[in-house]
């Protein structure tokens, strides 16, 4: 059962591992492009968009938006899965580091949805009294 801590911890946990897939991303891009990365992104818009959702995403769970908890699960683990299910597969490292990114996404949308249900029902009894 989660309690509100939990919840709380599960979302800070969810917006550390959003932080780091965006570091880690852009210095993969640094690496590969260096001084270029900028007009690389600029001619490849769905990456900025990508960057500028995760953004979004990270911001909304300071929020503890449950929708924001969703999309970046969702934008983390689509782009997986059609490379899978394309035959391409990444190596263990890479896969490892998913999926621990991919185990906190995933608590943190049960934290976002938990820190809503338990705040209602903490409402719900104040009502009461």
């Amino acid at each position: 059962m989660i309690n509100l801590q939990k919840a709380q911890q599960a979302i800070t946990n969810a917006i550390y591992a959003a932080i780091a897939w965006l570091v880690l991303d852009i210095g993969l891009l640094f690496q590969k492009h260096g001084e270029q990365t900028l007009s690389f992104l600029t001619s490849q818009p769905q990456m900025l968009a990508g960057a500028a959702i995760t953004l979004v995403c990270i911001a909304g769970l300071f929020y503890k938006s449950r929708l924001a908890a969703l999309v970046l699960f969702l934008i983390f683990l689509l782009p997986l899965l059609l490379r899978l299910a394309q035959g391409e597969f990444p190596s263990a490292m890479i896969l490892l580091f998913f999926l621990i990114l991919l185990y906190y996404f995933l608590v943190g949308v049960i934290g976002t949805f938990g820190y809503h249900q338990l705040k209602a029902s903490e409402q719900g009894v104040k009502h009461e009294d």
